[in-house]
This record gives structure tokens, C-alpha cells and sequence, in this order.
């Protein structure tokens, strides 16, 4: 308050706002990090999982109590020096794993190279990023070695890899960013034991995860995305009702559809890793 007599005065600053060029890198992870990190979504209820907060919360104290430094920056895409990574994470959607044969009940539907091709580039061309197909070829990476056999319930198959080289299904070459997609005829492809009886297994996710190690000792400036068919399978009521009418077909189109939303938000979370990692 001022005193008898006293004037109050306007003080008026002039600021000089300028943007931020540069900032460093902070310790905590990302939306995609946490996305990348099967054992912290695992943890967490089916609500939570699209809270980016919520996960970024308990990412950080995950990584702060289990991790190392090195570690942590395998998962962030460098290797401790700043180096950008070749390889991107494994962005789970979709479950990727089924039986085909005469005793399933609901077998799967497969994408194919060209449905899940169209599904990719449609979303790619969201980021400006245009793909064309098979553009590049990388020589002596590790080929997964894959199995007709079935598949053991609720365990994750450990797949061996073998070098060769890889034919990438789509490239950008003025972004410098490639793709595979992981389909049925791939698993076919390097199948390195088939099955004895009439039901064949596919596990495509752990194929995804075992390509992607292949790939990672790998250098250079591409970025490499690796997706994979979802398979994504029908809930018990949706499965429960088209079997009552007998709609072969209908299943079969409903279950390529969740597949293709699946595949879409695999395509996107790539992307955005890409542009959170500074690549893009």
C-alpha cells in the first residue's frame, strides 16, 4: 500500500521471447519408450494403458530401480554416445500368434504382403513419409529360423537366427527409413522345421523380436522398422456369434479388420518414435 502522498508507479518490462534451440536429453523416458517396454505395459491395469502419464510415471521408476545406463539407452535407440540406432523397438499390437489347421476353431486370417503393404504406406504418407517396395537389400544379418511345431501355451518361443540377407519390404530413400513386415509367407519362408501333423502354428511376434536382434548388430544411418501380422483374433462373443450363424466369411473379413487397426498403430508408434528420437 503506498503512503500519504506517494504516487503509485507502472513498472513495464520488455521481454525478448526467443525459442529454444537446443535442450538436452532428459533422463526420464518417453511416451514410446514406455511403449516399447512389454514388462511395464504388462503391469498395468487395461485402463491405464492409454495414459501416456500413467505410463511414463512407472516407466521411470522402473527404469531408475532396474536399469542401467547402458541398458537404458538400448531402449531409447543410442548406444551411450549419442549414436543414433539402426533399429527401432518392437511395437506390440496384436498378439501375433495362432494355429491353422483342422481342429481350430476360429483359425486365423493372414494379412497379406500387399494388404499389409497398402496398410502401411496409408499410414506412413501421414508423416510425409513415402514408402516404395522393395527398395533395399541388407546383406549378413540374422535370419530368424522359424517352426511349423505347435506352439507352447502362454510361453514364448526363443528363435534362433542363421545369416543371410534380407530383401526390406518398403523404403524411403530420401527419409533414409526402410521396413519389414513380418507375414505368414515369411515364417514359411525361414522355416527351418515343419510340422508332422495337419495343424501349423505361427508365432510372429517372437519372429518380429528375433529379426529385430538380428538386424541390430547391424550399422548405419537407416532406420529400421519391423512389423508384424497381429492375427489379431475375435473376442469370445463376436467368435461365439458368428459361429452360431455359420458365417465363415464374415469371420474371416471382422478378424482382418482388427488386424489392420492393430498393424496401423504399430506403423504409428514407429513413426512417432522416429520423430521423438530425433529422425525424422
Amino acid at each position: 500500500m503506498s503512503g500519504a502522498g506517494q504516487k503509485n508507479e507502472e513498472v513495464i518490462l520488455n521481454v525478448d521471447i526467443k525459442p529454444l534451440k537446443n535442450y538436452r536429453e532428459p533422463k526420464y523416458p518417453d511416451k514410446y519408450e514406455v511403449l516399447a517396454n512389454p514388462k511395464v505395459r504388462k503391469t498395468l491395469p487395461e485402463r491405464w494403458k492409454s495414459n501416456a502419464y500413467v505410463c511414463a510415471a512407472l516407466s521411470t521408476l522402473m527404469v531408475a530401480s532396474l536399469t542401467s545406463c547402458a541398458q537404458k539407452s538400448q531402449q531409447t535407440g543410442t548406444d551411450g554416445q549419442g549414436n543414433k540406432a539402426l533399429v527401432a523397438p518392437i511395437f506390440e499390437h496384436g498378439q501375433g500368434r495362432g494355429s491353422f489347421g483342422c481342429d481350430s476353431v476360429a483359425p486365423p486370417s493372414f494379412l497379406s504382403e500387399e494388404e499389409a503393404f497398402q496398410v502401411i504406406q496409408e499410414e506412413a504418407r501421414q508423416y510425409g513419409v513415402s514408402f516404395h517396395r522393395d527398395g533395399l537389400e541388407i546383406k549378413g544379418v540374422g535370419i530368424p529360423q522359424t517352426s511349423l511345431l505347435p506352439l507352447e501355451e502362454g510361453k514364448e518361443n526363443k528363435i534362433k537366427v542363421k545369416k543371410g540377407n534380407l530383401q526390406l519390404d518398403g523404403y524411403d530413400a530420401a527419409k533414409n527409413v526402410t521396413f519389414e513386415f513380418v507375414s505368414q509367407e515369411d515364417f514359411k519362408d525361414w522355416a527351418a522345421e515343419g510340422s508332422y501333423s495337419t495343424v501349423e502354428s505361427y508365432d510372429l511376434l517372437s519372429t518380429a523380436k528375433a529379426l529385430k536382434d538380428g538386424l541390430a548388430e547391424k550399422n548405419g544411418n537407416t532406420s529400421v522398422g519391423i512389423f508384424y501380422d497381429p492375427m489379431s483374433g475375435l473376442s469370445e462373443e463376436e467368435r461365439k456369434d458368428l459361429l452360431q450363424n455359420q458365417d465363415w466369411g464374415g469371420m474371416s473379413v471382422r478378424a482382418k479388420e482388427m488386424s489392420k487397426e492393430d498393424l496401423k498403430k504399430q506403423v504409428k508408434d514407429f513413426l512417432e518414435w522416429l520423430k521423438a528420437q530425433g529422425i525424422m
